[in-house]
């Protein structure tokens, strides 16, 4: 099989061929059609990660068809269109026998400490492979276990949104124009901030009420002219990148007395800075949300079955591409994903 290999930090993927994959007892091999790119993917390519060792090959938003499996996988025949969920939960832990496989700490993932779906095909174990019905576009269906999964996660398992209240989104990208749809879905009234017009008529054509031009100037003024002086019951941070910092300050200006911050984008040495008196009196939450579990991508699988969801990508690059798609990411924050094809 053909595969884009990380042999070297910091230097560009090669195209190799490689042995063909065998599924073990409780395994799956999937042939992948299209792969999701993530901006942690350039993180591991810098070296950053402490956790993936070279060679390597990225990928954790993974869709493709069944073409081989092991005699103990259940639910799953040769054929079947699947998403695939990277948390491989050790299934002992209190973490994963509450179904919190992401807070697990003993377990790999793929794309990271497993090879991923920058390739013709990986391997991943059968209930990590989400069945999805085929009337959705491989191309959609990869970035539900992150691009989608993640900000349905932050929202409704970290945050819990209820109907009518007020979330802010910052950063209509990879993130952002799923958490706008996600919290449209429970029921609250969305305002969406960024920094770019296309983001923000995209926001506005999936039901946000307000769109806000971030820039120079904190949003907060205006996210309390809209609230009544309040501000907002949530706010969810989808920038991350260097200036992740300010980015969060002006978030927790957004916040009400009791508000909730979600925090999903990050750089590594970024630090949060917050009055400890505001954050007293204020009586805010800070919620880091990592990924999602497996759960959450099963119910935003079935979101985007029923038409309520939609997966947004803005960009193809075949496999071998991976490097000019890579380059398009680093240089700028599309809204949507990037994804590569096979």
């Amino acid at each position: 099989m053909k595969a884009m290999v990380i042999e070297r930090y910091s230097e560009q993927l090669q195209l190799r061929d490689l042995p063909d994959l065998e599924p073990g007892p409780q395994d799956v091999v999937v042939r992948v059609r299209s792969n999701g790119i993530c901006a942690t993917d350039l993180k591991m390519i810098d070296g950053l990660v402490s956790t993936v060792t070279l060679p390597h090959i990225l990928g954790h938003e993974t869709a493709g068809e069944v073409t081989s499996l092991g005699h103990e996988v259940r639910g799953l025949s040769i054929g079947d269109h699947v998403t695939v969920y990277p948390t491989h939960g050790c299934g002992y832990c209190d973490a994963c026998r509450t179904g919190f496989e992401n807070h697990c700490l003993d377990a790999p993932r793929t794309g990271f400490e497993i090879d991923g779906g920058y390739s013709q095909y990986l391997v991943t174990r059968g209930r990590n492979a989400i069945k999805i019905d085929s009337n959705v576009p491989f191309e959609e269906a990869s970035v539900l276990p992150d691009a989608v999964a993640a900000p349905y996660h932050g929202l409704v398992q970290r945050a819990k949104v209820t109907g009518g209240e007020t979330v802010v989104v910052i950063g209509v990208g990879g993130l952002g124009v799923h958490a706008v749809q996600i919290a449209l879905i429970m029921g609250a009234r969305v305002i969406a901030v960024d920094v770019t017009e296309d983001k923000l008529k995209a926001a506005e054509e999936f039901g946000a009420e307000s769109v806000l031009a971030g820039g120079d100037d904190s949003p907060s003024s205006q996210v309390k002219a809209l609230t009544d002086g309040k501000g907002a019951d949530i706010v969810v941070e989808c920038v991350g990148g260097e200036g992740v910092s300010g980015i969060l300050d002006d978030c927790i200006k957004c916040l009400k007395l009791g508000g909730r911050l979600v925090v999903l984008g990050y750089a590594y040495g970024q630090p949060l800075s917050v009055d400890s008196a505001e954050l007293i009196y204020g009586q805010w939450s800070i919620l880091g949300s990592r990924a999602s579990t497996l759960q959450d991508v099963v119910e935003v699988v079935k979101l985007t079955e029923s038409g309520r969801l939609k997966p947004v990508v803005t960009q193809r690059f075949p496999l071998e591409k991976a490097n000019e798609a890579l380059d398009m990411l680093r240089n700028s924050s599309p809204l949507g994903r990037i994804v590569l094809t096979s």
